[in-house]
């Protein structure tokens, strides 16, 4: 009877264990699914409830800005724990932590609706809740994608995790639905379910998540950093892509009543809502069917992912009507679809094994800091002019087009690059083999 193969790395793991891992992929989707919706459902409930409450609508701002800025600074930190503990502990770590600081908000809230506290400072308190939610529970998204990371090679890589972000897309897109099934039966109950079914997601991987042993998961040896010359240009790409894409997402509200001349909040929504949802459809479709589908290498989501981008921008700066609007968001969309994976993928495959969790970390943190700045430059921006942002977003998306053709993507040798700290040492990944 012949011996069985030897397992050595995460990946030999997992050619070796395809059941237990397309189990644990389902339920990492599924974890990525709760979180991503547990940072939307708000967008239903605490606009209104602010209200009632008494408090002033910016403040609302403040809140989400705070928690995005929070999660930007430490899920570089949560990445680097998740090569130390394991994938599966920082899974459970923030799934437990999601659930405990969302009943927590829901409760304040509470509380501010039946008067007992007055409106400043309840938001001091709930600003801390959510800045606790943003440095507790991030670690889901880096932790997961690293796993993917560490249990493929090559295309399937790509494929991997552009699965891990149609799941953050269609979370995004499924909280707001949740709040509003589930509002009828309570102003809160939504935020009450979202913390339960975390608690579910948590003991879920608790008791079925299986990772590789420790001993094949490779181990960091040395901090990676954000100005490492392997990922500084995926970072820097990423973080204006998700500045440009939440700049679009803040302002679209008012581009879409500006360009149709509407005069009511309803149709306004309604017309933009629309609008958003060819957005964040078409961005699932091509992360969740178009890539898994083609296969395409980092380079060509990236370069064509880009080229897509500019266009879509230059469509909408020009067209005027609703369906033109449409299109054009969607074309966005499609072009988000491509970049996300094409970028994450990208930098997965420029560093070694042992730093998986780093760089996924590193990338989560340029998304969410996008999400800090881009709402307060798109705003000012459209302050300027009403098509200001459309060719501000524009010129970057081809300004990265460009930079992105100058590229080498693959394995990068380390000492070659600006900011590293062993210029001598000519060390490099192994290229990804199937």
């Amino acid at each position: 009877m012949p011996d069985a193969p030897e397992i050595r790395t995460a990946q030999d793991w997992a050619r070796e264990n395809k059941l237990t891992k397309r189990i644990a992929y389902a339920l990492i989707l599924g974890c990525v699914i709760t979180f991503a919706m547990g940072q939307t459902v708000l967008f239903v409930l605490l606009q209104p409830i602010s209200r009632e409450i008494g408090m002033d609508e910016s403040w609302v701002g403040w809140i989400v800005a705070f928690s995005a800025a929070a999660m930007a600074l430490i899920q570089p930190t949560w990445g680097r724990l998740s090569d130390k503990w394991g994938r599966k502990a920082v899974i459970i770590l923030g799934l437990l932590a999601y659930a405990i600081t969302t009943v927590v908000f829901a409760l304040l809230l509470q509380v501010g609706l039946w008067g007992w506290i007055a409106p400043l400072p309840l938001f001091g308190l709930l600003v801390i809740v959510r800045v606790t939610y943003g440095l507790t529970s991030s670690g889901i998204q880096p932790a997961s994608s690293a796993f993917v990371a560490d249990t493929t090679s090559g295309h399937k890589r790509t494929q991997g995790l552009a699965m891990v972000g149609a799941a953050i897309g269609l979370g995004t897109v499924a909280g707001p639905l949740f709040g509003l099934v589930l509002v009828g039966f309570g102003d809160l109950v939504p935020l009450y379910a979202a913390g339960a079914l975390a608690l579910v997601m948590g003991l879920a991987a608790l008791r079925f998540l299986k990772e590789p042993p420790a001993h094949v998961r490779a181990t960091p040896t040395k901090r990676l950093k954000a100005l490492d010359g392997r990922i500084l240009p995926y970072l820097i790409m990423t973080l204006l892509l998700l500045t440009v894409a939440a700049a679009t997402q803040q302002t679209a509200a008012y581009y879409v009543q500006d360009r149709l001349g509407l005069e009511t909040v309803a149709d306004t929504a309604r017309l933009t809502g629309y609008a958003m949802a060819g957005t964040a459809v078409m961005a699932i479709l091509f992360q969740g069917a178009v890539v898994q589908w083609l296969k395409p290498a980092p380079a060509v989501l990236v370069r064509v992912g880009f080229l897509i981008g500019t266009t879509a921008f230059v469509f909408l700066s020009f067209t005027k009507a609703y369906e033109g609007l449409v299109i054009g968001y969607m074309i966005l969309g499609a072009s988000i679809g491509m970049l996300n994976p094409g970028l994450m993928s990208a930098a997965s495959m420029s560093v070694g094994p042992e730093e998986q969790g780093g760089v996924a970390g590193l990338i989560g943190s340029a998304m969410s800091a996008g999400f800090v700045f881009g709402p307060v430059i798109g705003t000012n921006l459209y302050n300027v002019g009403q098509v200001v942002p459309m060719k501000v977003n524009a010129v970057l998306m081809g300004i990265m087009l460009v930079g992105s053709l100058f590229l080498a993507f693959g394995p990068r040798p380390k000492g070659l690059y600006p900011f590293e700290d062993n210029p001598g040492d000519e060390s490099s990944s192994e290229p990804p083999t199937e």
